[in-house]
């Protein structure tokens, strides 16, 4: 059976660190942001209206830009099937794998705490049953496995609620304070994955960091395009740290 660095290995080919914050990008999400604002409008009405349920640390693995590679096999790992549909699930448990393996101790380090209590994922909210994510998690990648809890819920007026951040779109199984690791697959908005969060405080978390295996971005939108150019200057390297300019050792 293929490894762990075999399997993620073609990735580092096409994965792209997300630009740093700063300047015109914003510090939540690594998208664009309109200069001074250190966050985008996105990131700015889900504090708005979560307040302190925002998650504490949004960490994407890699930018997802539409139309190339690591978007569709974000999009592919969920709408095909056979053969095709287990290469791609596969690879992209690899990615996280590894990723975490790497990065989750710097991340629990920016929320200032020794690490990660519990790891759940963003559920579907289309009526999507055994989402491949949460095999993904619960079974699949060994960082992850072992500390797997099914957490969170759709509301059922979740389908209604568009793509804005609400706490109405998740309820959560309780919690006494557990510092809580929450995957997505790809954010766009981030009103789901914020939402999520929002929920997992609401039950009682004490931390919650989100890691998303892509920040899906459109280069035709606005300045996207420039921060793109900003980010592809980085070149991937799995040993990069996800949250400043150093490599782990």
């Amino acid at each position: 059976m293929a490894t762990v660095g075999e399997l993620s290995a073609r990735y580092a080919n096409f994965l792209i660190h997300p630009a740093l914050p700063g300047p015109g990008i914003c510090e939540v999400c690594h998208g664009p942001a309109n200069a001074p604002y250190p966050i985008c409008w996105q990131c700015h009405q889900a504090r708005m209206i979560l307040r302190s349920g925002v998650a504490d640390a949004v960490v994407p693995v890699s930018l997802a830009l539409k139309g190339e590679q690591y978007a569709n096999e974000l999009w592919r790992y969920k709408n095909t099937s056979g053969p095709q549909q287990e290469h791609f699930r596969m690879g992209l448990a690899a990615v996280l794998w590894r990723f975490l393996a790497l990065h989750e101790a710097c991340i629990a380090d920016r929320c200032s705490i020794p690490g990660f209590d519990v790891v759940t994922t963003v559920p579907s909210t289309s009526g999507r049953v055994d989402h491949p994510l949460h095999t993904m998690v619960a079974q699949t990648v060994g960082t992850t496995r072992d500390r797997h809890r099914d957490l969170l819920t759709p509301t059922p007026g979740a389908q209604g609620l568009g793509r804005a951040a609400s706490p109405a779109r998740y309820v959560s199984s309780p919690l006494s304070g557990e510092h809580v690791l929450l995957i997505d697959d790809t954010w766009t908005t981030g009103g789901h994955l914020q939402s999520a969060s929002a929920a997992l405080k609401a039950a009682g978390a004490s931390t919650v960091a989100a890691v998303v295996l892509g920040r899906h971005l459109n280069i035709s939108y606005g300045d996207t395009a420039t921060l793109v150019q900003q980010a592809r200057l980085r070149r991937f390297s799995w040993e990069a740290c996800a949250l400043q300019s150093s490599r782990h050792t």
